[in-house]
């Protein structure tokens, strides 16, 4: 059995303090970890996006790379649209030390829990229409639970939509689970024998805030939980640097 939390769309960066925050709010990522140990998972998923801009002080990514690297739990993470993995990505600028980032631009595979888990994502270089998040899935290995990581928008037609995701390409993966970002509530696109799911976000920037836990144990159940503001604010939550 492998139990994961999925997210995604964390965008630090986008909430500026005040009060009981810091001056940049981390209150997504504390939520998301809380909702993990509640959960009792294995591993955190992170499909996109966890940074909302390029503009961050070094010394805020640090520190949430730094929470994310303490965790009980292995934390996997994509770059998405926010913070694309360019020549000029922010994560050029700091260590990933202590995740696991998905950052090669034709995909990566990370095995984790002693070969129970594989998981694989592609790095985006550029949101547009040639980017295509689960194009070169390589196909399930031989043992363990098999997870495919994607950041981009689902469309059922053809559209002018950037990093299109279509049934097609969920169904292609042959994995147990999709984990996938870039749309903000929590919502179903399974094909056929893959189960493929946005998760929604933490802190509801367009709904009530949530992740997925997915157990996958022969079948694969998918489950929200609550990921929510720490009601103390984050000011007071020592910085993982020190």
């Amino acid at each position: 059995m492998v139990r994961l939390l999925h997210t995604s769309d964390v965008h630090i960066g986008h909430a500026v303090g005040t009060g009981t925050h810091r001056s940049v709010c981390v209150c997504p990522v504390l939520a998301v970890l809380a909702a993990a140990d509640r959960a009792e998972v294995d591993v955190v998923v992170i499909a996109g996006d966890l940074f909302d801009h390029a503009r961050l002080p070094v010394e805020v990514m640090e520190d949430v790379i730094g929470m994310l690297a303490a965790a009980p739990m292995p934390v996997a993470v994509l770059p998405g649209n926010h913070d694309v993995f360019d020549e000029s990505s922010l994560w050029h600028r700091t260590s990933a030390e202590g995740i696991h980032l998905l950052d090669h631009p034709h995909g990566s595979v990370v095995t984790l829990l002693d070969g129970r888990l594989h998981l694989w994502g592609r790095a985006m270089e550029e949101h547009d229409r040639s980017y295509r998040p689960l194009a070169g899935a390589p196909a399930r290995p031989p043992d363990g639970a098999y997870v495919v990581v994607g950041h981009g928008q689902h469309e059922t037609t053809e559209s002018h939509r950037s990093s299109p995701i279509t049934p097609d390409d969920i169904e292609v993966t042959g994995a147990d689970y999709v984990a996938l970002g870039h749309i903000h509530v929590r919502r179903d696109v399974s094909v056929g024998d893959v189960a493929a799911w946005y998760s929604g976000a933490p802190l509801g920037m367009v709904a009530s805030g949530t992740c997925n836990v997915v157990t996958i144990d022969g079948e694969v159940v998918v489950q929200t939980v609550e990921a929510l503001a720490p009601a103390e604010g984050c000011a007071a939550v020592p910085a993982s640097r020190s």
